[in-house]
């Protein structure tokens, strides 16, 4: 217990210092200003869709999948922007990885809240949709509370799966849930008009067992940079880019993410 507790104290120290150093620091403009978005005046549109090609599926530390994919997100957004809901589906170009998402998301001046029903089946071939038995599941149910500051460009976020194959086995034998928590801090350290270069450090830990979702003990488990810029297509059509480099301790190993959101 003290080792989680010196966890989140270096943690929190993190923040603190990154408050305390850039006090008077001016904010860098998103990588789609919101002006640019109202000055195209498009009607709302209560339903959507995207679609993104990665070399590689990264999440939380995790490498979800070595080989290329795609990832479609099929969504609904209230007229005001607050509230989200949509379906989350990836696949690999070989065929060994599926997942499929449920999810729902609202945002609060500078809080966002979203769940997630998080569906990744490729090691569960005989997987039912509906099944949560812990022991049987091919789901997770991950709940995640995020606060972005004004002043500085410095997002927290807390998440913590509550129910599904988060499990571990107590010295009885008996298989109960993790409740394994991540942790995130993000720093957006530079930037431009369509360009920006971000931090990121986050770490896992359960209050109920040793191991946990991410790990087999508490620990920082994902860190690294993120570059993202816009690619502009003849003037017309806008492409967002991004660029992970990914290390994580808790699993001994690193990985590099390209990702491109064709619409």
């Amino acid at each position: 217990m003290i080792y989680y507790f010196r966890l989140l104290g270096v943690f929190l120290l993190l923040s603190v210092n990154l408050l305390c150093a850039q006090r008077d620091y001016q904010p860098i403009p998103d990588l789609l200003p919101k002006d640019s978005l109202e000055n195209k005046q498009e009607p709302y549109r209560p339903f959507e869709f995207n679609l993104t090609v990665k070399n590689m599926h990264l999440w939380r530390g995790y490498r979800v999948t070595d080989e290329a994919m795609t990832a479609a997100n099929v969504y609904y957004a209230s007229k005001n922007g607050k509230f989200e809901a949509g379906l989350w589906g990836g696949v690999g170009f070989a065929g060994n990885y599926t997942e499929f998402d449920y999810y729902m998301s609202y945002n609060h001046k500078n809080w966002n809240f979203a769940v997630w029903n998080i569906n990744n089946y490729t090691d569960f071939p005989n997987a039912q949709i509906f099944n949560y038995d812990r022991a049987e599941t091919s789901h997770f149910i991950d709940v995640t509370a995020s606060y972005k500051f004004d002043a500085i460009p410095l997002q927290l976020s807390w998440s913590s799966i509550v129910q599904g194959r988060d499990t571990y086995v107590t010295a009885s034998g008996d298989l109960r849930n993790a409740f394994t928590n991540y942790v995130e801090a993000s720093y957006v350290v530079a930037g431009g008009k369509d360009w920006n270069l971000g931090l990121f450090v986050g770490a896992a830990f359960s209050f109920e067992s040793e191991n946990h979702f991410y790990g087999d003990h508490p620990g920082f488990n994902n860190f690294g940079a993120t570059y993202s810029k816009t690619l502009d297509v003849f003037g017309r059509h806008s492409i967002p880019l991004s660029a992970t480099a990914m290390w994580n301790s808790l699993q001994d190993y690193g990985a590099l993410e390209v990702a491109v959101n064709l619409f």
